[in-house]
């Protein structure tokens, strides 16, 4: 088999990302001097250029360094206060508040509640809140008369404010509201008021995010929860999920599947991009077509911050195309990276954040090599000419070439999703690395013959929109079956209740040293020195675990 083409690891936007990074994480910690900073940076900025005229490596500590001073001040003005534990201590107590809804979580249940984030627009004195601060909220709407309240609203209301504690379970939901920078959650409301009705845009979006769920219902069997995971998967309604559903795909580490993210976001892409090219529109033209609809898709689904990391990453490279620019996934990537922090700079403590990154990296950097290496040597009928190759021989060769894709991706992806799911939720699941390679066909299948189902309804062809339904089912029941029976597996999740924040930053920082060192100049690194990521995240689980 012919030797893959080796993908460009030169990305500059990663040195502007490091350098991002250094200084929002010092801007957690210790407020900048922001004038003195900037004019700092600016000195160096102009030393960078300099040395970069005359050859130096020095160009890349002064960039780097610059970079970092400007995101100190950046991050000191825009990240959020973090209370005092002094504040976090005391009762909770009754606010009077006004927000602003960013993001429902969870629609009205039975009970006649709504839960979110949103962000605090004006709030009493001994609230303690200030402006721009964000809340865990969940009303308590009337049994009728209320309307529905949508992304883009803004309440009054009146009810109790609670700081959620310091000391918390790795895994539980008041974690994932302090990853994401919310320290109160503001509930028990007794009454309240819309000020403001959300846009027109996030109506249609709202209604639009219903006519879906109602397509993708159209023909269920029943008797089944197939189609409340098939909503959750295309829709990223974890909602639909009941607590056996969740708990198996959590625990199994398949629960990304039910988060808009890479995966959902790379399929429809291609999908578009496909139909685009059937219908004959230039490849430099379908970019500004192709975008938008899948920025669409991203806003029905309510734009959840997975999905908008990964339609930034899309963003970057497939208008590549357009631009005519060297198209290269890591730099999409860091592109993206820093896009993101610009926008909001608190999003580097929200651990999905951390993995989105991390795997993708890890994808990019160890995954693609590794399977460049594999095919090379297990590759069969090398001295066979492939225009001699029976179709039996193709489908052979096919499948191998497949099978090894999918292991060096889902390896890669368990190298760097290891140490953060350890030390964040408590357990990690080794047998993940299988699962996976047996879920993603699965679910790309589920995802692409759910945009088709969709599309076909919009269209009207609501019975050719039943018939698709169908084969997502069959993918989802494979899925599911998969899942129930890999929870059977002794040793399938290993926990880890105790592993240490500091070991799985160190280890990772090494892994991706180590995979940046392998990527340099690799055709001059032996096979085996590929073995050294794998050995310093093994080794670095077995630190964590023994502490």
């Amino acid at each position: 088999m012919p030797r893959q083409r080796q993908m460009p690891t030169r990305a500059p936007a990663l040195f502007l990302l490091v350098g991002m990074v250094l200084g929002l994480c010092l801007a957690s910690t210790q407020p900048a001097p922001v004038a003195f900073s900037l004019t700092f940076a600016l000195f160096l900025a102009g030393f960078s250029y300099y040395f970069a005229k005359r050859g130096s490596s020095l160009w890349l500590l002064s960039f780097i360094t610059a970079t970092s001073l400007t995101a100190w001040a950046y991050g000191t003005l825009r990240l959020p206060m973090t209370p005092s534990s002094d504040f976090l201590k005391l009762p909770a107590r009754e606010a009077f508040l006004q927000f602003e809804v960013e993001r429902i979580l969870q629609e009205r249940n039975q009970y006649g509640r709504l839960s979110g984030i949103a962000n605090v627009i004006d709030a009493n004195t001994t609230s303690r809140l200030q402006p721009g601060a964000k809340i865990f909220f969940r009303v308590d709407l009337e049994e009728a008369g209320t309307v529905h309240l949508l992304r883009g609203s803004v309440i009054q209301a009146t009810g109790v404010l609670s700081p959620i504690p310091l000391k918390l379970e790795p895994d539980s939901f008041e974690a994932y509201l302090k990853d994401i920078g919310i320290h109160y959650r503001f509930e028990r409301t007794s009454e309240h008021q819309l000020l403001r009705p959300p846009g027109s845009f996030d109506q249609f979006c709202q209604r639009m995010n219903l006519h879906f769920q109602h397509y993708l219902r159209l023909g269920a069997p029943e008797n089944h929860e197939l189609d409340s995971i098939y909503i959750a998967m295309l829709l990223g309604r974890k909602a639909e999920l009941n607590n056996d559903q969740k708990d198996r795909f959590r625990m199994t580490g398949t629960m990304h599947f039910f988060a808009i993210s890479g995966l959902h976001i790379g399929v429809i892409a291609t999908v578009i991009a496909q139909f685009l090219i059937l219908v004959r529109v230039p490849r430099k033209i379908s970019p500004f077509i192709g975008l938008p609809l899948l920025y669409l898709y991203v806003e029905i689904t309510g734009a959840a911050p997975s999905a908008v990391r990964a339609f930034l990453m899309a963003v970057f490279f497939w208008a590549s195309y357009a631009f005519t620019r060297q198209r290269t996934p890591l730099s999409a990537l860091a592109a993206s990276a820093v896009f993101v922090l610009i926008l909001k700079p608190d999003q580097i403590w929200s651990i999905g954040f951390q993995l989105s990154y991390t795997v993708v990296l890890s994808i990019l950097l160890f995954g693609l090599p590794v399977y460049e290496m594999l095919t090379q040597r297990l590759a069969p009928f090398k001295y066979l000419p492939k225009a001699n190759w029976t179709r039996l021989q193709r489908l052979y060769a096919g499948a191998i070439d497949a099978v090894i894709l999918l292991f060096a991706i889902s390896f890669s992806a368990w190298l760097a999703s290891s140490l953060l799911s350890a030390t964040f939720f408590g357990y990690f699941s080794p047998a993940a690395i299988l699962l996976n390679m047996l879920l993603v066909n699965l679910a790309a299948l589920a995802i692409s013959t759910g945009v088709i189902s969709l599309a076909l309804a919009i269209i009207g062809l609501e019975t050719a929109t039943e018939f698709i339904n169908h084969a997502a089912w069959l993918s989802i029941y494979l899925m599911d079956q998969l899942v129930v029976a890999s929870t059977r597996i002794p040793g399938m999740i290993i926990h880890s209740d105790t592993f240490p924040n500091y070991i799985a930053y160190l280890g990772l920082s090494s892994y991706f040293i180590s995979l940046f060192w392998l990527n340099h100049a690799r055709h001059k690194r032996a096979s085996y020195a590929w073995l050294l990521p794998i050995l310093l995240i093994i080794l670095s689980l077995f630190l964590g675990m023994g502490t």
